[in-house]
């Protein structure tokens, strides 16, 4: 229930309502948002709630880590990729190792990629023969930022964009230079 005297405030700040638009004119919205900043004090009603959760969440926090599973131990084996010898106890290890080694490889020259996104770059640009020609023509180096759609004349172009928009060190070794033939 609002307090009358609040309705009455807000009835009176409320705006007339509009005048029906022009035939030729397209509708209107049926309401008006205009933002306004609240201040809320720490002991506020509205933030009670949160503030519950948190507290439980926190307790949860704390009292849980007594209570973590360890992970059960199997009979030591080893990656079944041929040329690999690591030996692991843990499914847990050995998944780690797949995903970071062996997910997202080179079929052409056997380097190891963080993600997919980044071996397809790699293979367009290392081992497509069309590509050179097209960079010549077009911007063809793509963002290794993934979701970034910028494309770019050079890889050194590129480097600087990935330092300036998306902020990494200036130093980062982004890849290694293509050898003269």
């Amino acid at each position: 229930m609002v307090p009358s005297a609040l309705r009455r405030r807000l009835w009176e700040r409320s705006p007339p309502p509009p005048a029906p638009p022009p035939a030729s004119a397209p509708p209107r919205p049926p309401f008006a948002f205009a933002p306004r900043r609240l201040r809320l004090g720490p002991h506020h009603p509205l933030l009670e709630d949160g503030d519950v959760q948190r507290h439980l969440y926190l307790r949860e926090a704390l009292t849980g880590r007594a209570e973590e599973v360890e992970r059960p131990r199997v009979s030591e084996f080893c990656c079944h990729i041929s040329g690999c010898s690591q030996v692991f106890d843990t499914l847990e290890g050995y998944e780690h190792h797949y995903n970071t080694l062996h997910r997202n490889v080179c079929s052409f020259c056997r380097r190891s990629f963080p993600s997919g996104h980044l071996l397809d770059i790699h293979i367009s640009e290392w081992h497509d023969s069309l590509f050179q020609i097209m960079a010549e023509k077009q911007n063809m180096y793509k963002c290794l930022v993934e979701g970034c759609a910028e494309k770019f004349k050079s890889s050194q172009d590129r480097k600087d964009h990935l330092a300036t928009v998306h902020l990494y060190p200036s130093d980062f070794r982004f890849d290694r230079p293509k050898k003269a033939k």
